[in-house]
């Protein structure tokens, strides 16, 4: 029921939704961010044949700045292509995927000298709210950000771990061309430990740090987060060692 509710709303208010395959990125000094372009699905299906498959991956920087568009082909299903990503100040954000023929799942990987680490990407879309909305959040979005609040449109909940041996990160990505002030509180054990008010600008990112938010209270901390926004957002989790963002990293997909 609730589905259908917001699909009405969508089509009342004008918000269009754009089917996008994305997937995130990080680079650090010495870590590459490479995304692996395939086709391997398909070689199981009646695509296997398939050849000439075209795929255009775009870079958004944390600003929601293109910073890359980079064009590949596969030969065939049994094809596959590298494409290194360019750092940037920030050093994370997100891509989009447009490979209409292309039918398989991809992936990016995290690459140092002697480590590896790969998650895969979603095919979901990007929302697209007309002028006036995008107005109206902004008034109603700047009025609640002063109490800390926001528009409670779209949520998530997410267990993270912290301590001194490790801890997550949350890479947060923006799916839409609207400010999303999206607000994130902690909470262990039923008690609130930490809450903040996040606003990435359209199309942005940002890399949230869990220990900042609720600092660990032993060797290892697991919270609760529950993130609410005033658009469609989504994120991944990136793990890190006793090193922090200067060692070894991983990244993962969560449903």
């Amino acid at each position: 029921m609730l589905g259908r509710v917001r699909s009405l709303a969508r089509r009342v208010l004008g918000v269009r939704r754009a089917s996008t395959y994305y997937l995130p990125w990080l680079t650090r000094p010495g870590l590459e961010c490479v995304v692996l372009v395939n086709n391997i699905e398909s070689r199981f299906t009646s695509g296997r044949d398939a050849t000439g498959l075209d795929a255009t991956v775009t870079q958004y920087d944390a600003d929601g700045r293109v910073v890359g568009v980079y064009r590949t082909a596969l030969a065939d299903s049994t094809d596959a292509r590298e494409v290194r990503l360019t750092p940037t100040a920030a050093g994370h954000g997100f891509v989009t995927v447009t490979a209409p023929r292309i039918h398989s799942d991809l992936y990016v990987a995290l690459v140092g000298a002697e480590t590896y680490a790969a998650t895969h990407g979603r095919h979901e879309f990007v929302e697209g709210y007309p002028a006036w909305m995008r107005a109206l959040l902004a008034v109603a979005g700047g009025a609640l950000g002063v109490a800390g609040r926001t528009v409670p449109l779209f949520a998530r909940d997410q267990y993270v771990y912290h301590g001194p041996a490790g801890r997550s990160y949350v890479l947060l990505v923006n799916l839409s061309n609207v400010v999303n002030r999206i607000r994130v509180v902690a909470t262990r054990e039923g008690a609130r430990r930490g809450a903040r008010l996040l606003r990435l600008p359209p199309m942005g990112a940002t890399l949230l740090d869990v220990g900042a938010l609720a600092p660990a209270a032993g060797p290892l901390t697991v919270d609760r987060l529950r993130l609410t926004g005033n658009a469609w957002f989504n994120l991944y989790l990136v793990g890190a060692g006793p090193r922090d963002l200067d060692g070894a990293l991983s990244l993962m997909h969560v449903k």
